[in-house]
């Protein structure tokens, strides 16, 4: 079992878009996969996921003990091996680290799950200190903007902090064509982070998120590719980080 968070200390780099498409990866290579909207200022994956009519309870009804893991755990309608639970509306301050925590352990007892993925909000925000002591994976999602290459590198001081001690870099939205935009060589090394993944630009995955649909509804892209890559890694497989694109110049993106 692996506890994975996803974050960035910037917000609009494509946090939720990796989370949903890293946890439908492995739950459709049969891994059992609990995804947790932990964004606690604008919470959007019910919407991303087309599960906004079916959440009742959220994470904060389960962590301050307000419902059973059963009423906030809801199987997604597509991919039965993908839950997931919805964050709350309006958020209290009504959580702490160590019930969080906690609360992780009742859902993979009751569960069994192989993979809890825990999506923040963007920014140095209180879901990460809350969630972080809890998760053995990071995944730190940036965009190729220096701002973003900044806020990851931050993220990974905080993710230190909280002694997260596996740490990955999440290219998000590569674009290859982009003047004066940093390479992937060069975000390695202005993060100091690990590279566990490229997602090229894709119009398409960004129009059916606003549609309530996964880019695993398609049956060819080289970000659902991309996706697949990561979960693979994730679960210990030695594959290439381009492995399978297409159309795609892998020095162009490498050396940038």
């Amino acid at each position: 079992m692996s506890r994975i968070l996803v974050t960035s200390c910037k917000g609009g780099v494509g946090k939720s878009t990796v989370a949903i498409g890293v946890a439908t990866a492995l739950a459709n290579a049969g891994h059992r996969v609990l995804l947790i909207d932990f964004d606690l200022g604008n919470r959007s994956l019910d919407l991303m996921l087309g599960m906004q009519d079916d959440i009742i309870y959220d994470i904060c009804d389960l962590v301050t003990g307000r419902c059973e893991c059963e009423d906030a755990v809801k199987l997604h309608h597509t991919y039965p091996n993908l839950a997931f639970i919805g964050a709350p509306f309006r958020y209290d301050d009504e959580m702490n680290a160590e019930a969080f925590s906690k609360a992780l352990e009742r859902l993979e007892e009751a569960y069994d799950f192989e993979y809890i993925f825990v999506d923040t909000s963007g920014g140095a925000h209180e879901s990460v200190s809350l969630s972080a002591p809890a998760c053995d994976t990071a995944l730190i999602v940036s965009s190729q903007s220096p701002i973003a290459i900044r806020a990851a590198e931050k993220s990974g001081l905080i993710l230190d902090e909280n002694n997260v001690e596996t740490q990955y870099l999440i290219i998000n939205g590569f674009d290859m064509s982009a003047k004066n935009r940093a390479g992937v060589l060069e975000m390695i090394d202005r993060t100091r982070t690990p590279l566990g993944g490229i997602v090229p630009m894709d119009i398409k995955l960004s129009l059916l998120n606003e549609e309530g649909k996964n880019i695993f509804d398609c049956k060819k892209s080289n970000s659902r590719t991309a996706f697949v890559n990561i979960a693979k890694r994730l679960s210990g497989e030695s594959t290439p980080l381009l492995n399978g694109f297409v159309g795609i110049n892998r020095n162009k993106i490498l050396f940038k």
